[in-house]
């Protein structure tokens, strides 16, 4: 079929290649009176396929010359476990359906973080003329987020403003580490605010796009229509707040919008990976108007929330998982939500790709690569060597004070590894990198983990670095 063939074109540079070879390459594809029919290995993928891919499937055949494309998702009993090539484009050398681990557009949510800030359009929520919530991520409700000592106080937090926006705990501030649930509270209060009042107006919006927005209404003299956008809701949701820092004419503009929502009695819900006080180059008045609410933090979840994450995840999306299985990754897997549950993914494809059940000793094979070995303990300068031989440099450069692109990302690279793989703190990462401020580790985290999910072949040289250090420390 080529117009499928050509808009496998499209839709391998919309979803990234990774997701495709994991997602769109098992379908196999038909045509019968006009509809694209599209079989599934197992339920699992149709079930995956359908509610993430769907939806650019059909924008991919529409612009390779299918007019209004009809689009049937099947499952084919008989094809489980068997892998079916849909298309014969040519990608070069087939990448190992890993991509899972970044989980992709619509991955499993759980108290995971949304993907990378500022991408995309505006998150505009709004119901009125219709059942829409705009961009809220559908799942990111408190039923579905799964509360622990870690995040418990924030909880309640949350809970406390969706009961009585604009009155409790005004602004909102919830700050954590990247992927530990900030995303899925703040979205769960607009839904619960749309349930109490479903005329509500709601704008949930990452800081860059923010940005964006007045950069864009400056340019085209439409200041006016800007302010009403976001002065004019009942609920304002700034995700990432962090970014707005050091862009003066922003800050001022945020500031104005700020006060006339907190005057008004409109709720302000903001997030970001530092404290109030830790946001560099934040302007003193602005700083001091986050700190007017309520603070929360939310850290890493402990070994009994990861495991209750993994089980209730696994629930939802039908799957069988043991709780020795749901221990084991669990005490493979403590950085935060995301990388859990795109390890959850990861297995369950592979698991019903294969057709094997999914326990422990599969679990480890099939994760062997990810996981945390833990025998000989990887430092910082093992990690500094790896990078700095795969890049061309020394170690002297990598921990100097020069600041070229090339040195900046090797370097950046370098940080968000250890950061990974030796679970060392912020300050302790900066200190081996030339005495380097916390702050600016935990940037070159935020850079690259948006690299990462944008860019499919840098992704490949990052997991290869990782693959080098963990197969090195257990040879």
């Amino acid at each position: 079929m080529q117009t499928w063939d050509r808009a496998c074109v499209v839709l391998r540079d919309k979803v990234g290649a990774s997701n495709f070879e994991t997602w769109i390459r098992p379908l196999r594809v038909a045509e019968i009176d006009g509809r694209v029919l599209l079989s599934a290995p197992s339920r699992f993928y149709r079930d995956w396929v359908s509610r993430n891919y769907l939806a650019a499937i059909r924008e991919s055949l529409a612009v390779a010359g299918c007019a209004e494309p009809d689009v049937r998702l099947e499952l084919d009993d008989q094809r489980q476990g068997e892998l079916f090539p849909a298309t014969s484009v040519d990608s070069g050398e087939q990448e190992k359906p890993s991509a899972a681990l970044s989980a992709g557009p619509g991955a499993p949510a759980g108290n995971r973080e949304d993907k990378a800030p500022g991408k995309g359009p505006d998150r505009t929520a709004r119901r009125g003329g219709g059942p829409r919530i705009g961009n809220l991520v559908p799942r990111y409700t408190f039923e579905n987020f799964v509360v622990g000592t870690s995040n418990e106080f924030a909880h309640a937090a949350a809970r406390a403003v969706a009961n009585r926006p604009g009155e409790k705990y005004n602004p909102l501030f919830i700050y954590g580490g990247v992927g530990v649930g900030k995303t899925h509270l703040v979205n769960a209060i607009g839904h619960a605010v749309l349930r109490r009042n479903p005329l509500a107006k709601i704008v949930y919006v990452a800081s860059e796009s923010f940005v964006n927005d007045m950069i864009s209404a400056l340019r085209r003299d439409r200041m006016d229509e800007f302010k009403t956008k976001f002065r004019k809701v009942d609920l304002l949701i700034i995700d990432d707040v962090q970014f707005l820092a050091g862009r003066e004419r922003t800050q001022e503009e945020f500031f104005h919008t700020f006060n006339t929502l907190h005057e008004g009695h409109r709720q302000i819900v903001l997030t970001s990976d530092k404290f109030p006080k830790d946001i560099p180059d934040l302007e003193e008045r602005l700083r001091n108007r986050f700190e007017w609410g309520l603070i929360a933090d939310i850290q890493p979840p402990e070994m009994e929330t990861r495991v209750a994450i993994l089980q209730k995840r696994a629930e939802s999306e039908g799957l069988e998982l043991s709780p020795e299985v749901a221990e084991f990754i669990a005490s493979e897997v403590t950085a935060n939500v995301r990388e859990l549950e795109g390890v959850l993914t990861r297995l369950a494809a592979m698991g019903s790709l294969n057709g094997s059940e999914i326990t422990v000793p599969f679990a480890r094979s099939v994760l062997a690569p990810h996981l945390v070995d833990r025998g000989r303990a990887i430092t910082i300068e093992d990690v500094q060597r790896t990078v700095c031989e795969h890049f061309g440099l020394s170690l002297t450069e990598i921990r100097s004070k020069k600041r070229t692109q090339s040195l900046a990302a090797a370097r950046q690279v370098a940080m968000y590894i250890a950061r990974k793989l030796v679970r060392a703190s912020f300050p302790q990462i900066g200190q081996k990198f030339g005495g380097r401020d916390h702050s600016t580790v935990m940037h070159a985290q935020d850079v690259v983990e948006r690299r990462l999910a944008e860019d499919p072949s840098f992704r490949a040289a990052v997991e290869a670095l990782e693959r080098a250090l963990t197969s090195s420390r257990q040879a």
